[in-house]
C-alpha cells in the first residue's frame, strides 16, 4: 500500500496541474467524503478527493477556491496541535485545503484518501469518451 505523503503530494500535484479550481463537497454518506474540483462546478468537474472513513470535517460545504500556484491540498505542519484542538482519534490522518476566500482551510479527519481524475458532467451528454462519465446525480434524476 502507498505512503499516504505520496498519495498527497500526487493529488496536490494534479491539482496544482490546473490553472485554477474551485472545490466542493460533492457527496458524504456518514463515512465516505468525496471532495469535487473543477474550472466549472455548474457543468462538470474533474478531479474527486475521495476520504474514506472520515471522522472530522471543519469546512465548506457549497464550496471555495484554491490558489494552485502554491500548495493546495496537503498533510498539516500543525497536526499534532490540531488533533488535540479538534479532539481526532488516534487511527485518523489530518488533511487540509489551504482555501483562498476565507481565514480558514479545510480540515479533514479520515482513515485514508485517494482521488480520481474523471471528467464528471453534471448533465446528460452523448458520446462520452474515456475517463469521462454523467455524475450519478444526473442518472439517478426522476422523470417529470
Amino acid at each position: 500500500m502507498r505512503n499516504v505523503k505520496s498519495i498527497v503530494a500526487e493529488i496536490d500535484n494534479k491539482i496544482r496541474g490546473y490553472e485554477w479550481l474551485d472545490f466542493h463537497v460533492l457527496s458524504f454518506d456518514g463515512s465516505r467524503l468525496i471532495v469535487a474540483g473543477s474550472t466549472d462546478l455548474i457543468y462538470f468537474h474533474e478531479i474527486e478527493i475521495i476520504f474514506e472513513n472520515v471522522f472530522f470535517i471543519s469546512g465548506f460545504l457549497k464550496g471555495w477556491h484554491s490558489d494552485t500556484k502554491k500548495e493546495v491540498f496537503v498533510l498539516p505542519e500543525n497536526e499534532k496541535e490540531l488533533n488535540e484542538k479538534c479532539e481526532i482519534e488516534q487511527g485518523y490522518q489530518l488533511f487540509l485545503f489551504k482555501v483562498e476566500d476565507y481565514k480558514n482551510d479545510v480540515l479533514i479527519a479520515a482513515e485514508n484518501v485517494l482521488y480520481n481524475s474523471d471528467v464528471v458532467y453534471y448533465y446528460e451528454r452523448p458520446g462520452l469518451k474515456e475517463n469521462e462519465r454523467i455524475a450519478e446525480f444526473v442518472k439517478n434524476k426522476p422523470a417529470l
